[in-house]
């Protein structure tokens, strides 16, 4: 009876010990993200039961201490598919944040070196033209403000198609993290697999697993399926992203201006669910070609437009005649506007006038200052100058929505983790009293343990002495 107490005591002693382990390793972890803090589950041992043929008043069965069944997780599933779904659409509205903040850079508007203002100087130059059609200083004018519009205008060409090729390099960039997070997830699957198989339980390594469950929703959405084994397995549109300790890499095809993700090895494409890769396929394939082609809209109803006029006119030297049928724009087959390179070294070839010899004649300036109010766009209905203001406003209108659902996404997402962290994140003042608690019940096993250490040395060397 005696050594069984000693057992019953040494129980104690290695469970609070334990217990004292993990309240040390859940201050350690206080501030290393995705921890969840541990608990220690105690259940009593299985009880001796005293053999007997007939039951006595003695108890029938005596205690044999305690045991230590798990070492469990605190955390709550439940909030981690919230936050994981919410997480998405952050990521998302996040990414066209970024996106619109660049394009927004592009327009440059409201200011003085906007397309609007340029373009309102284009017509006040051949407002300025039809009112001295013989001056050269205001035809000087006029070369210098159409080529400054033209300039700009082919510079936002050119810079929404770098912002173009700079999402697909951030989508590359993206779908390589998400390639990176999904081999560690199959590498963290198959070390929980055997840790759990021999019977351990790896919540470290659960944690790291959550955690990067958690990165990848910033990215995309994956159907999340935890197997008996305890591996997760992850899917996008019913295709496997990790089977156990397998993954199957993503890869960004870029195909006639079109950006797809597609399976490595298979070229099929992978079904995205909302998140920063959807966004930036969005943004590549349909926000930035869409500007492009409102903006090569307004390049050729403007050099269209002018030119048909300008064709049936005659400038301060030319001939009685025909006209000489000279453009005042040229589209270059690289898409760029210029000034046609006669009118811009001799300002003079300017055809304001619609007969020949005529110095005073104004026809045809006044007749392109008057474009500014024509209806010549979006099928007749629109102006030059309302088609672009009206392009600027869009851009404007879906920057500002981006920017308030990434705000409300933000704060449903940190009130759902505020939640979580609730539950989960280890407080210093709860873990200090465990300490002290699990402490004292330790340092009361090892005097359980003391105490039988003397009974046992009372039994061995004082009994039987007595009449030697």
């Amino acid at each position: 009876m005696v050594f069984r107490a000693l057992e019953t005591a040494f129980r104690g002693l290695m469970a609070q010990q334990r217990a004292v382990d993990t309240a040390n390793h859940n201050i350690a972890n206080a501030n290393t993200p995705g921890f969840a803090r541990q608990r220690v589950q105690l259940v009593p041992s299985m009880p001796y039961t005293v053999p007997a043929f007939n039951r006595s008043g003695l108890a029938g069965q005596v205690g044999t201490g305690v045991l230590v069944a798990s070492i469990t997780r605190v955390r709550e599933s439940v909030f981690d598919l919230q936050y994981r779904v919410q997480s998405q659409a952050l990521g998302e509205a996040s990414a066209q944040v970024d996106a619109y903040a660049q394009i927004e850079a592009v327009f440059n508007e409201p200011t003085e070196a906007g397309l609007g203002a340029l373009l309102d100087r284009f017509w006040r130059a051949w407002q300025a033209v039809g009112n001295q059609p013989e001056d050269l200083a205001a035809r000087a004018a006029l070369v210098q403000d159409a080529a400054t519009l033209a300039t700009n205008l082919n510079r936002m060409r050119r810079q929404l198609g770098e912002l173009q090729a700079d999402a697909a390099m951030k989508l590359s960039l993206q779908v390589s993290e998400v390639n990176s997070i999904a081999q560690r997830l199959a590498a963290l699957n198959q070390q929980i697999v055997a840790a759990l198989a021999t019977g351990q339980t790896p919540n470290d390594l659960m944690d790291q697993r959550d955690l990067l469950l958690d990165k990848l929703a910033n990215f995309t959405g994956v159907t999340i399926r935890t197997l008996p084994n305890g591996a997760v397995n992850l899917s996008l549109g019913g295709y496997p992203l990790v089977d156990q300790d397998q993954w199957f890499p993503l890869a960004v095809q870029v195909s006639g201006g079109t950006a797809s993700i597609r399976w490595q090895g298979t070229n099929s494409p992978v079904a995205l669910e909302r998140g920063s890769l959807q966004a930036l396929l969005d943004t590549h394939n349909v926000i930035l070609p869409g500007l492009v082609q409102k903006l090569e809209a307004i390049r050729d109803a403007l050099a269209n437009e002018v030119n048909a006029l300008h064709s049936t006119g005659y400038g301060l030297t030319d001939p009685p005649g025909p006209p000489p049928g000279r453009p005042f724009f040229v589209v270059t087959p690289s898409g760029d506007l210029e000034i046609e390179a006669t009118i811009a070294a001799n300002p003079q070839l300017i055809a304001a006038a619609d007969a020949a010899d005529e110095p005073g004649n104004n026809t045809l300036a006044r007749a392109i200052a008057e474009l500014r109010s024509k209806l010549v766009l979006n099928g007749n209905t629109a102006t030059i100058n309302d088609f672009y203001n009206t392009l600027v406003a869009e851009v404007g209108g879906a920057s500002q929505t981006a920017q308030v659902t990434r705000e409300n996404q933000r704060s449903l997402v940190q009130a759902i983790d505020r939640q979580r962290q609730e539950i989960m994140s280890v407080s210093l003042d709860e873990e200090m009293a465990n300490l002290v608690k699990f402490q004292q019940a330790y340092s009361a096993a090892a005097r359980a343990i003391t105490a039988v250490d003397e009974m046992l040395d009372r039994i061995i060397n004082g009994m039987g002495l007595v009449g030697r």
